[in-house]
């Protein structure tokens, strides 16, 4: 029997699964599991200031490339993380947690990193409350956990966790079961077929438009190919929530706008509102993500697809995984109440700028004209983050040029998240240049991460939003009070102490960010850093809407 430690096997199991690197912060119980992980040369190791950082890279990696993996000591380092995987639980990411911890008998013993009570157990019960499965190894069952655990992550789309005593990372286990590729979802054919045939007797039975409502779980599984034929074979109008922007080309002729229930722009409220059927794909309606809970919900009317299962109404087929669910119904596209050929009239698409009352055009620099100018110049091809801030809902209100990838966590909205998503996104795609817009106030949480992209090599335009403090706060409540407040940073002179080669830029004006911009697009190997002074009241229309519902 040919053999391998169980860190070499864990290693070589996730590059299967298209990891190649590994983010985290060392510490004393993870010396032996690090070294065996690193061993075979697999993965590349990304280090980081700090746990959380770490957590929050690795989901934005998970992301784009559909697994990711952040090692974290006992304790102080796995605590450290519990919120960004929280996070990646409540968007649906694929993380796996990787803890090293104190060697198997070491149980009762009061040891550093504990609670000095004996019991090595706790952390392992909290991460339960955050992960679709928890194992902790043992030296008889280290493959088969291992297996089981990754197989759950890619099945659910949520993250694992695995704590690795220190005898275990170095003990060997069976390494014919890797040339075994871990079980993906089946299809249940009987299920499939009853399906397709209570879609087709829905839409039969329903006289007029179908339209597609697409959330973010269409990315996480890899979908959107899938949803671009269902779209076309109608050919039908599509909507994509603010939590999907961007999954489907958006100079699509059937693309009716980014749908935010009662708050959006009219052409999306119209596809979805005039709908006598609704195809969801992938959605999770939130709060922030169903325009205040405004967003149409008609149970009877809907085709509902998720990750593993699907719904026809008020009947429930399991064992129907998402791309199986959209092929079948790219297959009824005969049952559809079709559009014309070239797609949606020209006088449905409404866009966003046609309703709201934008002014003059002068040079002043607001969020108006901070994402007019962003929206002229971002390169295709290219991947945008944004903060949960201000910045994700100015992104939210303007068209992506083709083949833009979006990053935002507008679900778990933890503060500070896009910075080091950033360092996640550049190293999962190098071939795309990420692009950051993040307020001064989340920068501040996680500024460290900028010299951690400078460390990979990483050339991203990171724009801050200077508008001293929490200006989504303020926009909610006492406007003026000073808990809103930061402490003003001289970013410029911090980002070249971390990063010396970067292009630093403090830009006032509309006519000083498109400068800035255009410098950033004419150096493309290196890092650009913008820092734009705004006014510290001042929101973009599509905040101001969801705070008028508060």
């Amino acid at each position: 029997m040919r053999e391998v430690t169980v860190s070499g096997y864990l290693a070589e199991r996730l590059r299967q699964n298209g990891v190649a690197h590994l983010f985290g912060v060392p510490g004393d119980f993870t010396s032996a599991l690090i070294d065996g992980l690193l061993a075979g040369g697999q993965q590349r190791w990304v280090g980081s200031p700090n746990e959380l950082n770490a957590g929050y890279a690795a989901d934005a990696y998970a992301r784009r490339r559909g697994l990711a993996a952040v090692v974290t000591t006992y304790g102080v380092g796995e605590l450290s993380c519990l919120n960004a995987i929280a996070g990646a639980y409540a968007e649906q990411v694929p993380v796996v947690q990787i803890t090293g911890s104190p060697a198997t008998g070491a149980a009762g013993k009061l040891l550093h990193h504990t609670l000095a009570d004996g019991d090595l157990g706790h952390f392992a019960r909290a991460y339960r409350e955050v992960t679709a499965a928890t194992e902790v190894l043992t030296h008889e069952r280290a493959a088969e956990q291992i297996d089981a655990a990754l197989a759950t992550a890619l099945e659910t789309s949520r993250p694992v966790y695995l704590s690795v005593p220190a005898d275990v990372a170095d003990a060997t286990t069976d390494a014919e079961r890797l040339a075994t590729p871990l079980p993906r979802t089946k299809v249940d054919a009987a299920a499939l077929a009853a399906f397709a045939n209570a879609a087709r007797n829905l839409l039969r039975t329903k006289d007029g438009q179908v339209t597609v409502v697409a959330g973010h779980e269409v990315e996480r599984r890899q979908a959107t190919r899938e949803l671009r034929a269902l779209v076309e074979a109608g050919p039908l109008p599509f909507v994509t929530l603010v939590s999907s922007k961007g999954c489907v080309n958006e100079d699509h002729p059937c693309f009716a706008g980014v749908y935010w229930g009662d708050l959006g722009v009219k052409s999306a409220r119209h596809a979805v509102d005039q709908a006598a059927v609704l195809i969801t794909v992938g959605t999770l309606m939130t709060d922030v993500v169903s325009g205040a809970f405004t967003a149409r919900n008609d149970p009877a009317a809907t085709i509902e697809i998720r990750g593993t299962s699907a719904r026809v109404a008020q009947e429930t087929f399991d064992g129907v995984p998402m791309h199986a669910a959209l092929a079948a119904l790219t297959g009824l596209a005969s049952e559809y109440a079709t559009l014309p050929a070239a797609g949606l009239p020209a006088s449905a698409v409404l866009g966003y700028r046609a309703e709201e009352e934008y002014g003059p055009v002068t040079d002043a620099l607001t969020q108006i004209s901070l994402w007019e100018s962003l929206e002229e110049w971002l390169p295709r091809n290219s991947t945008l983050l944004a903060e949960i801030g201000t910045s994700f809902w100015g992104a939210a209100s303007i068209t992506f040029p083709r083949g833009t990838a979006f990053v935002a966590q507008p679900v778990w909205s933890s503060v500070g998240y896009t910075l080091p998503a950033t360092l996640g996104a550049g190293l999962a795609e190098p071939q795309r240049r990420p692009v950051l817009v993040i307020g001064d106030g989340a920068a501040q949480m996680t500024a460290q991460e900028i010299g951690a992209m400078a460390a990979n090599g990483l050339a991203p335009v990171v724009l801050v939003v200077n508008n001293a403090g929490y200006t989504i706060e303020r926009v909610r409540q006492s406007p003026t009070a000073s808990y809103h407040d930061v402490a003003p940073w001289n970013w410029s002179g911090l980002v070249r102490s971390m990063a010396p080669h970067a292009h630093t830029y403090r830009v006032t004006s509309r006519s000083e960010l498109r400068a800035a911009l255009a410098s950033a697009g004419a150096a493309p190997d290196k890092m650009v850093f913008i820092e734009a002074v705004l006014p510290s009241a001042d929101t973009p229309p599509m905040l101001r809407r969801l705070a008028g519902t508060h």
